[in-house]
């Protein structure tokens, strides 16, 4: 049915080798790789687009969805209770922001009349309206274990609410909060001129520093969209049509870092959208076939959350986009469904024993004759087949020739290419065959890498050259 919301509430989504004798050889020890395991959060009341956007230390999920009836309504998801659909008390629509580690789910919802309204929903309690208590605000976007609050005024200011409740504003011009962290620090995004024509950039605010301008990675704009405990920020860089999006960190009293790109893709990133405490950022970048959810780490770099799910989870749930992750590295994940709707999925981290890619190459030709004493070029084609990664890549690391010189490099072999090798149709000896051994390596996005090896031969009785 069609959507019953105004248009301004609607959700916008955003290879050698047939072979005379060949075998494959998986590495000899199995890797220990992380990977994830999938947990869908389902939708509400028949509908077919679900978006979670914050989880907490316990893996409890908010978002929005739209059920059945059109409307788009906050919820609140456990693992123990499912989905619970916290209405729009008495109104029209309503979205969720952010959870704390208490269950307190803060968003705001529409009166009939169309009017924005702050709400907090307390585990186990129906929604609140927040107006009477805080009548300034009119966006709230997080909400920290304390219950202090950061989000925007109807004045167009950043605020966040002290422990004993008070209210405090700042920014000169039109600004916002988008997270704050126990400690009250927050980050956030600050324009700066009044008529907001000069390019957006991003903030942090402690009550020690005031607010700091982070700027930006190379020009444009900026936001930032998380600040963990230790006040590391992250968030977004770039995003004109000259400038490509990046996502960035950014340490207490230092730059911005730029965190790179996903391999296979563009080079460019939607950004960052959140951390925890333990430093591990996710998000949105450019992937080997397009936006795809990443995840950050010191150690690892930037990887494709895409490719650490089965191949058979990836045809079930294509993922585009991390929008949370926990200190226990649980992420939140959002897909495009089959029925054309959205889903989110919650992913959480094992480790498995994985020998990786399992290939069984065939060569092009795999028996050079005539014997002539020219080089032949040889292809190699893999057959690789691999749990996660519907393409790895393949690349022969080595050629061993039974009849190769005792010292030196070997004239008769030539790589010439990942998957191609020049070989010289040539033996010695009236009774002797000569063997190249091919041996290819071939690693998936998970960074596995597997032997295994063909043989081509040249062989002996071959006619007018015996």
């Amino acid at each position: 049915m069609e959507s019953q919301v105004p248009a301004r509430y609607r959700l916008a989504t955003a290879v050698l080798v047939t072979f005379l004798f060949a075998s494959s050889q998986p590495s000899v020890s199995a890797d220990t790789v992380r990977v994830y395991q999938t947990e869908d959060l389902g939708v509400i009341a028949g509908g077919n687009y679900l978006v979670g956007i914050a989880l907490n230390c316990y893996g409890d999920v908010t978002g929005y969805a739209i059920g059945s009836d059109g409307f788009l309504r906050a919820f609140r998801w456990t693992a123990s209770g499912g989905l619970e659909d916290l209405g729009f008390n008495g109104g029209q629509a309503s979205t969720a922001s952010a959870i704390n580690d208490n269950g307190d789910v803060v968003g705001h919802f529409w009166d009939q009349d169309g009017e924005q309204h702050p709400f907090i929903a307390k585990r186990g309690e129906a929604m609140t309206d927040l107006t009477s208590f805080y009548p300034e605000i009119f966006t709230i976007n997080s909400i920290n274990n304390a219950g202090q609050l950061t989000g925007y005024t109807k004045s167009g200011h950043a605020f966040k609410t002290q422990p004993g409740g008070a209210l405090q504003e700042f920014g000169t011009y039109f600004s916002f909060g988008a997270s704050l962290n126990e400690a009250g620090e927050i980050g956030g995004v600050g324009w700066h001129d009044e008529e907001m024509s000069q390019p957006r950039t991003a903030f942090r605010y402690s009550d020690s520093t005031g607010l700091v301008d982070l700027g930006t990675l190379s020009g444009g704009t900026s936001g930032a969209l998380a600040i963990n405990e230790g006040g590391v920020i992250v968030g977004w860089s770039g995003g004109t049509e000259t400038i490509p999006g990046r996502a960035f960190r950014a340490k207490p009293g230092l730059p911005m870092e730029d965190l790179g790109s996903l391999p296979g893709g563009a080079g460019w990133s939607l950004g960052a959208s959140a951390i925890n405490d333990r430093g591990a950022i996710v998000g949105q970048g450019d992937g080997r076939y397009g936006p795809s959810p990443f995840l950050f780490t010191d150690a690892q770099g930037m990887i494709d959350l895409r490719y650490r799910i089965t191949m058979a989870e990836q045809m079930v749930f294509p993922m585009d986009w991390a929008m949370a992750i926990n200190n226990s590295g649980q992420i939140l994940a959002g897909y495009h469904r089959a029925d054309e709707g959205y889903g989110t999925v919650r992913l959480t981290p094992l480790r498995r024993e994985f020998d990786g890619p399992v290939a069984a190459p065939t060569a092009e030709p795999s028996v050079l004759r005539p014997v002539h004493n020219q080089m032949v070029s040889v292809s190699v084609d893999p057959h690789v087949t691999d749990e996660y990664d519907p393409e790895p890549v393949c690349r022969i690391v080595r050629v061993v020739n039974s009849q190769a010189p005792h010292a030196g490099p070997d004239p008769d072999v030539e790589i010439t290419y990942h998957m191609s090798v020049n070989l010289r149709a040539s033996r010695r000896g009236p009774g002797n065959s000569r063997t190249y051994t091919i041996k290819v390596g071939c690693t998936d996005a998970l960074g596995v890498t597997s032997r295994s090896e063909v043989v081509v031969v040249v062989p002996h009785g071959n006619g007018s050259n015996d």
